[in-house]
């Protein structure tokens, strides 16, 4: 599922509340049928959501920090009490590592010294670590090459094959149309329409960005 408008139109800001990153006034969140109560990204996590961050340098990996320390946080924190396997651990981020191709010399490199992609493959591992189930990319391939976008592509279909839930928050309408089922699109705050895979057209995003009619 897509979720596309105008820069400023709310998209980032909706994501983050299903996060918990950001408190809502109103309103539930269904997942699977069953009302999730989510007031803090920890529930969140608990309930097997993600959020890819559109900064990911800022807000989505430690640069400072390894490969393996960055796949594994969310993952540690949530065994939190629990005594940790070194070994169970490496072998875990490792799988990740070689089933998304992180090109990286090690898993002990740190995060800073990756290209944007890889950078993004990283932050991907650490939510599959983590098994969400529920996957949000908000502008998942923002100031990456076109290789490592193609890949990012891939991954993103795998995941919808595997059977998870992907929401992606894009301002590239040909992205959007490519890869989406369905686009919800949003302006000044609020959902003003969603267009089946059959409709789906950047002239009908576009219109309900800008407030047309149609």
């Amino acid at each position: 599922v897509g979720l596309a408008g105008m820069v400023g139109s709310g998209r980032t800001d909706l994501v983050r509340m299903f996060f918990g990153a950001d408190q809502k006034q109103s309103g539930t969140l269904i997942i699977e049928g069953n009302e999730v109560p989510i007031n803090h990204p920890g529930q969140a996590i608990q309930a097997g959501l993600s959020l890819l961050t559109e900064d990911r340098q800022k807000t989505g990996v430690t640069l400072e920090h390894s490969v393996k320390w960055n796949v594994s946080i969310v993952n540690m924190a949530n065994s939190s009490g629990r005594v940790i396997n070194e070994r169970s651990e490496s072998q875990n981020v490792n799988h990740y590592v070689e089933a998304i191709d992180i090109k990286t010399p090690s898993m002990y490199q740190e995060v800073r010294f990756l290209s944007g992609g890889n950078q993004q493959k990283v932050v991907l591992a650490k939510w599959l670590y983590a098994n969400s189930n529920i996957i949000i990319f908000d502008e998942p391939t923002r100031g990456i090459d076109i290789g490592s976008k193609e890949e990012i592509y891939k991954l993103m279909v795998q995941l919808a094959k595997e059977g998870k839930y992907i929401l992606m928050v894009s301002s590239d309408m040909p992205e959007l149309i490519a890869m989406c089922d369905r686009v919800i699109v949003m302006r000044q705050g609020e959902v003003v329409g969603e267009i089946g895979r059959q409709e789906l057209s950047e002239e009908k995003v576009l219109t309900y960005s800008i407030g047309g009619i149609l």
